[in-house]
């Protein structure tokens, strides 16, 4: 079963807004349900929104001068 959207941001724990976003991107794969020309509707498989998520996933600082100046 695919998610809308308000379900996939409940899942993820994101806004709508960024999911939305993402979708416009081309980041995170979806379907977008509708006619031609017309908005339609936007569904995201479960396995394409965890797929996506653990892509997100950082294990190590990116930066290479230490941490961020205004944590201390």
């Amino acid at each position: 079963m695919k998610l809308n959207v308000k379900q996939a941001a409940v899942r993820a724990g994101v806004s709508e807004s960024l999911l939305y976003q993402l979708c416009s991107e081309g980041r995170l794969p979806h379907y977008r349900l509708g006619g031609r020309g017309r908005r339609g509707k936007i569904v995201i498989a479960p396995d394409d929104l965890d797929a996506f998520m653990e892509s997100c996933r950082v294990t190590e600082p990116p930066y290479e001068d230490g941490p961020l100046k205004h944590i201390r």
